[in-house]
């Protein structure tokens, strides 16, 4: 027996290629989904993981920042420490010169001159005295320039004044002191 097909066939395959069409479109839409989630939680683990890396790296740049920090202190600390020592080391030299100043100035005055007023600074020394004669106070002068102690005198005031009616001079003298000097010469010689 024959078999008349009344329905058309071309539309029966071409409803079927429809549904199998929607049914691939589904799946590649499906796979595609699937490529889309997976790519996006790839990413959001690497923005994790590199979150995580910069939280470490602030973590440890905030520890080096406050280390740098205590060690400027410390420098800062030091440099006061080797700036007190330095003035400490300073005085410490300066002293035995200031001592043989004096015993020097003290050999050098003349018995006709009295010091009335003695004043040091870092590099000079201020006499103020009474002198019978100007004689006298350029001789006093001349013996200061002649040591190794003293640089040159400089008479700034002289005065004539009548004191228990005695003529006397009153002077003040400047010397500028060569310690220093004298110290870094005696340095070489050790």
């Amino acid at each position: 027996m024959t078999r008349i097909n009344l329905l058309p066939w071309r539309e029966a395959r071409r409803t079927q290629r429809q549904r199998e069409l929607g049914a691939l479109l589904v799946v590649v839409a499906l796979i595609a989904a699937g490529i889309v989630v997976l790519v996006q939680a790839e990413i959001g683990n690497r923005i994790g993981y590199q979150q995580e890396r910069n939280n470490y790296l602030r973590g440890e740049l905030a520890r080096l920042k406050k280390a740098a920090e205590e060690i400027q202190s410390l420098r800062q600390t030091r440099n006061r420490l080797v700036e007190r020592l330095n003035v400490i080391q300073k005085l410490q030299a300066s002293r035995p010169g200031m001592v043989r100043m004096l015993d020097e100035l003290v050999r050098l005055v003349p018995q006709d001159i009295y010091l009335t007023a003695f004043k040091t600074t870092s590099n000079q020394v201020t006499l103020n005295g009474i002198a019978r004669s100007d004689l006298i106070i350029a001789e006093f002068m001349r013996s200061i320039r002649d040591t190794k102690l003293f640089g040159e005198p400089v008479l700034q005031v002289i005065q004539t004044k009548n004191l228990n009616n005695v003529q006397a001079r009153v002077f003040e003298l400047v010397v500028p002191l060569k310690l220093d000097v004298e110290k870094a010469g005696g340095e070489g010689r050790t």
